[in-house]
């Protein structure tokens, strides 16, 4: 089919126009000619031409008119076309950022678990003392928020807020409804928040009675006179936490040394926990608690629970042998056993899919039973981390750092944790005081150490708990005595200081300070009888055998110290101080370069290696 096109002039049209054109040409050409002659004519022709111009100004007029009536008509168009991109452009990215509101709206609701406080009901009579529902609610929000603030633990738990807090007024387009008014319905359908409500009446005899309740938080009410609604709000504060969040409640008791209150409440919700994961943590905690108490072998029987109660690899597995292991180290009866479980730990962590490896903050109590001080480092610092520097639910891990950096003898990274540990926990003042004694002892400066060992026994005696949180410790007493002179002292500290191969392995120093070799060789044997893998008497009766140039013997017992905590700065330093008696130069540089890498900043061991490398060359 043809294409339509609009009207045109036909070919015999077009071919009049033309002739007309070139007739009226040629007629005005004659007349321009014969007006040279005829004045009349010429004027005629003259006005002719005038109007012909004219004509063609016009013309030109028109066109450039219509020319620009056309331009502006079209730059309209074309800034109507743009403004009409913008708004569907706006109007694309105005609903988009509505939908994605409403997803974020939507994602934090259904990850919503808080406690929710709602205001509480209170009689207008008290009105005129300053109390409202809203004042009582936030009040035990206050409370609850500290409770949670003094919690040490790896994860948050539930958040505490207002139910007003979340009044953001702000309407959604069209509905009259606050965003705020949309966030509290979507939380209300899809999240896991605990709303806590309650009222404060006012007693016959003139008192407050403060009731509370809430989702799985049974009605409980809390009684006292008018002027104690501060402790009310502190009771009903604490009931709900309890309630809401037994494990967290749990490890806050732990934390605060609260470790008979533990023992109390742990049980009762124990029964109460539908979940294998809530059992296996309230037990983890029931067995810390028992060993706060120094109640070890109970300790270990909760700690074997959590155990069996998650699934191998698990994060709660792992934890339940690790702090199992800890139980047993602290334990002098089994301390051997200890080191055995920690070996087998460390080789199934190793033998295990890389993704169900324990975390590095769950390898401190392996590698501290094996002396094996860069991991033991790592994992410090890893549960000083995950704590943000608080520590986890059985201590202050910036002070398991402090610990740390002090076997590895870099006291000056030691007293920068002890100082960064919180300065109310008393395990804090404990920790200073028992590291500032230990720097005295390795300065040979017994007369400093025993004031600072007394007030460590001091103050551990003073703690909730039955006994100092570290018994070995005390042992260090019984050495300070022993170097000062005070014989009978350092005896009654061994004597009642526990089995532990620290213990066995300073008594026989202090035996031997006083000239009784046989005495401490007898101690030293009865102990490796109990801790046969412990390397520490072997450490300490090698260096026992190296002072009195017996070569040979110390050769044996430094070795196999070395063998049993091969990634230990001690028995390496102390065999490169063998080898240096030998005048055997390059071994004993060697060794020193070894101990170097697990005590870096040791400079008693620097000023060994020093020496030797000038001998060696």
């Amino acid at each position: 089919m043809a294409e339509v096109e609009g009207p045109r002039e036909s070919e015999g049209e077009a071919g009049e126009s033309e002739g007309a054109a070139a007739a009226d040409g040629f007629a005005a050409a004659i007349a321009v000619d014969e007006a040279r002659h005829d004045p009349a004519l010429a004027r005629k022709v003259g006005d002719y031409l005038d109007r012909q111009a004219r004509l063609i100004d016009l013309q030109i007029e028109h066109f450039e008119e219509d020319n620009r009536l056309a331009t502006d008509a079209a730059k309209r168009k074309r800034f109507a076309d743009r403004m009409r991109n913008v708004l569907e452009v706006f109007g694309i990215l105005a609903a988009a950022v509505l939908g994605l509101g409403f997803l974020i709206l939507l994602g934090d609701a259904y990850s919503s678990r808080s406690v929710v406080v709602d205001a509480f009901d209170a009689p207008p009579v008290l009105a005129g003392s300053g109390v409202s529902g809203k004042v009582v609610a936030s009040e035990v929000l206050d409370q609850l928020q500290k409770l949670q603030d003094a919690t040490r633990g790896p994860s948050k738990g539930l958040n505490s807020q207002g139910a007003w807090s979340s009044e953001i007024k702000i309407e959604a387009p069209g509905t009259g409804i606050s965003i705020g008014e949309i966030d509290q319905l979507l939380r209300a359908r899809f999240g896991h928040d605990v709303h806590i409500g309650g009222d404060l009446i006012q007693t016959p005899t003139g008192g407050l009675a403060l009731t509370v309740r809430g989702d799985g938080v049974p009605a409980k009410t809390f009684d006292g006179s008018s002027d104690e609604l501060d402790q009310l709000t502190d009771q009903a504060a604490e009931y709900i936490y309890a309630r809401s969040q037994p494990w967290r409640y749990a490890l806050y008791l732990q934390n605060v040394r609260r470790d008979a209150d533990a023992l109390a409440f742990i049980p009762g919700a124990f029964a109460r926990a539908t979940t294998d994961p809530d059992r296996a943590n309230l037990a983890n905690v029931w067995g810390i608690s028992y060993q706060d108490l120094n109640m070890f072998g109970p300790a270990a029987e909760k700690f074997r629970m959590v155990i069996m109660l998650s699934p191998p690899y698990s994060t709660e597995w792992w934890k339940g042998r690790g702090n199992l292991l800890s139980a047993e180290a602290a334990d002098d009866t089994v301390e051997e056993k200890s080191w055995v479980d920690a070996q087998a730990y460390l080789r199934d962590a190793a033998a295990a899919p890389t993704d169900r490896r324990p975390e590095p903050r769950f390898l401190a109590g392996p590698a501290g039973d094996t002396f094996d001080m860069p991991l033991l480092l790592r994992a410090t610092l890893a549960d000083a981390k995950n704590n943000s520097g608080a520590g986890a639910s059985a201590g202050l891990a910036g002070l398991d750092v402090a610990y740390t950096y002090d076997q590895m003898h870099d006291p000056a990274q030691a007293a920068l944790y002890v100082a960064a540990s919180d300065p109310d926990d008393p395990q804090t003042k404990l920790s200073g005081s028992l590291l500032q004694a230990k720097a005295a002892l390795a300065r040979g400066d017994a007369a400093s150490a025993i004031p600072l060992l007394e007030s460590y026994r001091t103050l551990g005696l003073s703690f909730p708990n039955t006994k100092p949180p570290n018994l070995t410790d005390l042992c260090y007493l019984g050495i300070a005595y022993a170097l000062a002179g005070r014989a009978s002292d350092a005896e009654a500290v061994f004597s009642s200081g526990g089995q532990w191969a620290l213990c066995y392995a300073l008594h026989g120093d202090a035996l031997e300070h006083a000239g009784d070799v046989a005495g401490a060789q007898r101690v030293w044997a009865q102990g490796l009888t109990l801790a046969p893998d412990m390397p520490t008497i072997y450490l300490h009766r090698g260096l026992s055998e190296l002072a009195r140039g017996d070569l040979g013997a110390a050769q044996a017992d430094i070795s196999t110290a070395n063998a049993k905590a091969p990634h230990y700065a001690d028995p390496l330093k102390a065999w490169g101080d063998l080898l240096a008696a030998e005048h055997r130069w390059k071994d004993a540089l060697a060794k020193y370069d070894e101990a170097l890498k697990y005590a870096p900043a040791w400079a008693a061991l620097r000023q060994a290696r020093t020496a030797a490398a000038q001998h060696a060359t």
